[in-house]
């Protein structure tokens, strides 16, 4: 009680968890499921609080950003007219310093013209005066004299007016000189203002990549504390079925018990009955009886002893359950039939308020039953596996475990997630956070780094590689294009990003050429984890997404991450390579359902992926029905696993389900293609080991 009040508590404190009630919480009797509760809901709250501080320091950062950008652009803007309106200016006065050079140099010569002319006046009218003394002093002589000197003032008047025009065109030369040099000096400033403005503006940008970056942390705390609340609020329906149904057996129980003590007590007063009668008559006799028989502790000893041999029987038949799917698993694995596992996702906010699901799994976890078109209409399934809304992260892992370690045994592995668009793909293969939300993608690589590491002891050294591309409208792209060799991101370069093509071997196999490998540290496990956190980082920002009816995060490409591992034994020099492909594909989806008609570039992704998915139908299809051909080149995805489809390797399809009523018909579709997957038989898979000398 003192727990489920913690409990309460942090229920209240938190405002994701209102879900949970006063009652559901009290009826959870086991000390594990409390502390599970628990540890679960302080995980939340942190979320809540992280959410809250990333919230609270976003904002800010945002308006700061917004008022810096507003005004760094009103500021450019005026700049960069100051700047066009001075050096038009500047652009003038040199045209028309040019100008007054031009007309300085023409009054010039034109002075010089006239000072020559004046000259030459000069020495005709001193000529002309001698001739005319000579002769006597003639009147037209006089009169061209008098001519000569009046050209002579004007020319000499004409002479001092373009002096000080020149004049006056020097003073103002050196006037737009020391404008131009002024205009030279603010267009200085204004080019180091322009400077300080760009060094604002790398600031502005690397605040917003922070932010961004802020951004993508709040969204995958969002991402996990959304799934958390729906694991949390499965688990509470879960919970309170269990009540009920505990209740009812327990009332039928106890109904029983209180018929068969009726019955008991009933048996043991005709047992006394017949003691009293049967000592009256040893009495008369003279003889003592025996009434330890008929002592009601030996009949209790026996009811206790046929309800141990009940507990007993019911273990032995746990324990044939067990064996009947461990050589069912061996039959499926020597058969390569594909493993089918199907899980439904909780329901979620954005579902709306009804809480009424379609599919109902059986108690067995392998069966389960969904709702037809019609009502009371219902499908019955059966897999190999079926796990319910509230099982975590941490379930599914264990029991996907061994086909991770398989990949370490030299084998050829692939396990794909397949769903309609919003039914937890992603979550599944990829998860979020660094807690209970982890996907099987990072649970996967922690499992391989800690096998490696045990495996060191027996003289093993095991090299790991890993990449991520993503097949968007048949395009192959790299998602680790900015990831450099060492897990460390370098610059974006679009140039650098090479083009990938799918090629075969000498051998036969397959490979991508021009994908970017990331080395993942074996020796060790903290700083290989932390280089498979930069690479999920670095392929969520690369991932092609969009925003739906259906989804708000939709994945609108295929997804693969392959983690290329290669072992040595110095020892033995036997070498084993294997590989683990776990592919996130797109969600098949209707176009009335997720608006994608309504956008060319949506339309063209929703042909793509279902055209891929297709494909990977037609290839299930003549693979279960024995085809010699089998069309793998129909499409890049399933050219990409021929390999672990072929009957080389090992595969594993995760169905993923929505529980709303509204995706019953998409889920049904999506249980009758896994279905005709789960009879498609592979053949035994093949270990890849060769043996060299030491």
């Amino acid at each position: 009680r003192d727990a489920a009040a913690v409990v309460l508590q942090q229920q209240h404190a938190a405002a994701a968890a209102t879900a949970f009630s006063q009652e559901s919480v009290e009826s959870i009797d086991s000390a594990a499921m409390q502390s599970r509760m628990l540890q679960m809901q302080n995980r939340i709250n942190k979320l809540e609080s992280e959410k809250t501080e990333l919230i609270m320091s976003k904002a800010p950062l945002e308006a700061r950003m917004r008022q810096r950008e507003d005004a760094w652009v009103k500021e450019r803007e005026r700049l960069l007219g100051d700047i066009d309106a001075r050096q038009a200016a500047s652009k003038g006065a040199d045209e028309r310093y040019r100008e007054l050079e031009m007309r300085n140099e023409a009054l010039e010569e034109e002075n010089s013209r006239l000072r020559l002319e004046a000259r030459a006046s000069a020495s005709a009218t001193a000529g002309d005066g001698a001739s005319g003394g000579a002769a006597g002093g003639a009147k037209d002589s006089w009169t061209e004299r008098l001519q000569a000197n009046s050209e002579i003032k004007d020319l000499r008047k004409e002479l001092r007016n373009k002096d000080d025009e020149i004049k006056s065109l020097r003073i103002e030369k050196v006037s737009l000189e020391t404008e131009v040099f002024g205009c030279k000096q603010e267009i200085e400033s204004l080019e180091r203002n322009y400077d300080e403005l760009e060094r604002d503006y790398s600031e502005l940008e690397t605040s917003k990549a922070q932010n961004s970056e802020a951004e993508i942390q709040l969204q995958a705390l969002t991402t996990e504390h959304t799934a958390m609340t729906a694991q949390l609020n499965a688990t509470c329906a879960d919970l309170e079925e269990i009540k009920t149904r505990a209740k009812a057996d327990l009332q039928a129980k106890e109904d029983s018990w209180r018929g068969r003590e009726s019955e008991l007590l009933f048996e043991m007063s005709v047992l006394k009955s017949r003691a009293g009668k049967i000592v009256q008559d040893d009495a008369v006799d003279g003889t003592g009886g025996d009434d330890d028989e008929d002592d009601p502790a030996i009949l209790k000893a026996r009811i206790e002893e046929r309800d141990r041999r009940i507990s007993e029987l019911e273990e032995q038949l746990q324990s044939g359950e067990q064996l009947r799917r461990a050589l069912h698993n061996r039959i499926q694995e020597l058969r390569g039939n594909i493993r089918v596992y199907v899980r439904t996702r909780p329901f979620l906010p954005s579902d709306g308020s009804s809480t009424q699901s379609s599919i109902d799994i059986l108690p067995d976890g392998e069966s389960l039953q969904i709702q037809g078109k019609h009502v009371g209409e219902t499908h019955s399934f059966k897999f190999d596996k079926v796990f319910a809304p509230s099982t975590g992260q941490d379930l599914v892992f264990d029991e996907v475990s061994e086909f991770v370690q398989s990949a370490l045994d030299g084998y050829h592995v692939c396990l794909f997630s397949y769903g309609q668009t919003g039914s937890g793909k992603t979550h599944t293969m990829q998860g979020s956070g660094n807690a209970a939300m982890r996907g099987i993608i990072p649970r996967a690589v922690e499992q391989v780094l800690s096998q490696a590491a045990l495996m060191q002891s027996q003289r093993w050294t095991f090299t790991i590689k890993a990449s991520f591309l993503e097949i968007y409208n048949e395009d192959l792209r790299d998602l680790l294009v900015n990831v450099n060799a060492d897990g460390s991101t370098k610059a974006r370069d679009s140039r650098s990003a090479a083009k990938l093509s799918i090629k075969r071997t000498a051998e036969g196999k397959s490979y991508v050429d021009g994908i970017n490998m990331v080395d993942i540290d074996v020796g060790d496990r903290s700083t290989g984890l932390s280089q498979l956190e930069s690479v999920m980082a670095a392929a969520a920002r690369s991932r092609s997404v969009a925003t739906t009816k259906m989804n708000a995060q939709s994945s609108r490409s295929h997804s693969v991450f392959m983690l290329h591992l290669c072992g040595r034994n110095d020892e033995s020099g036997t070498v084993v390579q294997g590989a683990l492909n776990l592919c996130d594909l797109a969600g098949s989806e209707r176009l009335d359902r997720s608006g994608a008609s309504s956008d060319a570039k949506r339309l063209k992704e929703t042909q793509a992926i279902n055209k891929s998915l297709s494909a990977l139908g037609d290839v299930f299809t003549s693979l279960a029905n024995g085809s010699k051909h089998v069309p793998f080149r129909n499409s890049k995805l399933t050219y990409l696993l021929q390999d672990c489809l072929s009957g080389d390797g090992k595969a594993l399809m995760f169905v993923n389900l929505s529980p709303t009523l509204q995706s019953s018909p998409e889920s049904l579709c999506s249980l009758r293609f896994a279905q005709r997957v789960n009879q498609v038989e592979l053949g035994a898979a093949k270990k890849r080991v060769t043996y060299s000398s030491r």
